[in-house]
């Protein structure tokens, strides 16, 4: 019998619902598997999530497809969002169909983030030891040290580049994104199909539905 899977990648200091979009997104293709799990460790006395390192991520995501195998008779598809996607571009997956990136990031810059997350009122950022960061949900993310030594790694553009010629990748790029403003894919690979659609950095509001019928006639076609 014939399976086909949905596994995410969700996006920097979130759950595995990433703020309703993947779980809107599993909700919209009720014929298929769906596999969201968490990169982060969630607090709940304490209201705080601990961000895992880069490397950390990866590993999680290779293990979750690696115990998918490669049977011919189970189709595969993965959705990142955001740093979802650059931690499934360095994990570069063999046994996908597709891979539909969302909002992803053109570059993987720290100081972006530290200017980014620094400017919140109530912000902490500690390098050399943790950093605490404020959320509009009313949580508090913590980063260790240990996240921010982990992204020294290579540019997305040279990632997405790697990625498997087995797998059709396709870029969502959102037009209004307020997070990582305007993105250069310039220098991706011309396999690399790129989608500009409207959209803020999660596509919420009135961007959601839009995204969830281009993503499910995507999946659907099997």
């Amino acid at each position: 019998m014939s399976r086909h899977i949905v596994i995410y990648s969700h996006g920097f200091g979130v759950h595995k619902d990433d703020r309703g979009l993947m779980t809107d997104i599993a909700a919209a293709l009720p014929e298929c598997e769906h596999i969201l799990f968490d990169y982060n460790i969630f607090d709940e006395e304490t209201n705080t999530m601990t961000v895992s390192p880069l490397n950390a991520q990866v590993a999680k995501l290779k293990e979750k497809l690696e115990n998918l195998g490669n049977d011919p008779d189970t189709t595969i598809d993965l959705i990142a969002h955001s740093q979802g996607c650059i931690v499934a571009a360095i994990a570069r997956p063999t046994n996908v169909r597709k891979m539909l990136f969302l909002a992803p990031p053109d570059n993987l810059d720290k100081d972006r983030l530290i200017r980014f997350f620094g400017e919140r009122p109530g912000s902490h950022i500690n390098l050399d030891g943790e950093s605490r960061i404020p959320r509009r949900d009313g949580t508090t993310t913590i980063i260790p040290a240990s996240y921010w030594d982990s992204i020294e790694a290579p540019q997305p553009i040279r990632l997405y580049n790697r990625l498997p010629a087995n797998s059709e990748v396709k870029f969502y790029i959102a037009n209004e994104d307020e997070v990582l403003g305007m993105s250069n894919f310039d220098q991706t690979d011309q396999a690399i199909d790129l989608i500009q659609v409207p959209g803020n950095h999660d596509f919420n509001g009135e961007y959601r539905a839009p995204l969830l019928d281009m993503l499910k006639q995507e999946i659907e076609d099997v």
